[in-house]
């Protein structure tokens, strides 16, 4: 069983890349380490970075076209290298020493299309789970951290480029799930994260709600992209009511509201024509 790490780049902070890179090369013990770079001012910069560590490989795309295409891209070079999985990273996400020798005890259960870790915020705390060992199905994963069956990603023709940013996460498991695969995720290790500026709110009866302080752009995707998924998927209540969810938000705890509110109501006419 071969497989290789591969990750996405976009004007990445480059000593968090470089802590990135060596710790994947330590992980995976001389296997490929892929990245695709998505148009970043500071290639130069990267490349130079690259060249230093071992078994790196980059790919330069001239401009932005999307994490769902540059994930794509790296799928297919992994399977062209002949490898079976793909460990997905952020470009500032540092894998967990031993992380890849836990996914590879599941890889041997056939209807699993990703093993995935427990996420833990620096600002936010424990993600979707309470517990701290042995392994659950869940429903969906988040990009980083996931290692990705490459005949799972084929047989659903991998991520939806159309998506552009937001979301390319959920319709990619969404699909797995549909064709019958299973998501597997193992809370023994864990991947720390830190969502952009992200901060908790306290509610009444001991409720708190995350406030994530996303850019308009940003906003602008999620609107038009939930609602999307929510129509191709037929699950158009709970993407709607995550829509609204964040409008919200927005209105009550974020500044820039007009902004925001304006990008994410032009993301909602959009979705309509997408």
């Amino acid at each position: 069983m071969q497989y290789a790490i591969g990750i996405v780049t976009y004007q990445p902070d480059i000593t968090r890349l470089q802590e990135n890179l060596q710790a994947a090369a330590e992980n995976l013990q001389g296997g490929p380490i892929l990245l695709v770079d998505n148009g970043s001012q500071n290639i130069a910069d990267i490349q130079s970075l690259t060249d230093n560590i071992g078994n790196v490989t980059l790919m330069r795309n001239s401009n932005n076209l999307g994490i769902a295409a540059a994930l794509n891209q790296l799928c297919r070079q992994a399977q062209e290298l002949g490898c079976e999985w793909m460990v997905t990273l952020d470009q500032d996400s540092v894998i967990q020493s031993g992380m890849l020798q836990e996914f590879c005890n599941y890889t041997d259960q056939s209807d699993v299309a990703i093993i995935c870790p427990r996420i833990e915020d620096r600002r936010l705390g424990r993600q979707h789970t309470r517990l701290t060992s042995g392994t659950e199905y869940v429903s969906h994963a988040i990009t980083a951290g996931n290692m990705v069956r490459l005949k799972a990603w084929q047989a659903v023709q991998g991520f939806t480029e159309e998506l552009f940013i937001d979301g390319v996460d959920f319709d990619f498991c969404l699909k797995l799930r549909e064709a019958g695969w299973q998501i597997l995720r193992t809370n023994n290790v864990c991947l720390y994260q830190e969502m952009g500026h992200g901060r908790k709110i306290a509610l009444p009866f001991h409720h708190q709600m995350s406030v994530l302080n996303h850019s308009p752009q940003r906003l602008y995707y999620i609107a038009r992209n939930y609602l999307w998924i929510g129509r191709r998927h037929h699950q158009r209540l709970h993407w709607s009511l995550e829509v609204a969810k964040r409008l919200f938000i927005v209105l009550c705890f974020e500044r820039q509201k007009w902004q925001k509110l304006r990008a994410m109501f032009t993301g909602i006419c959009h979705s309509f024509k997408f």
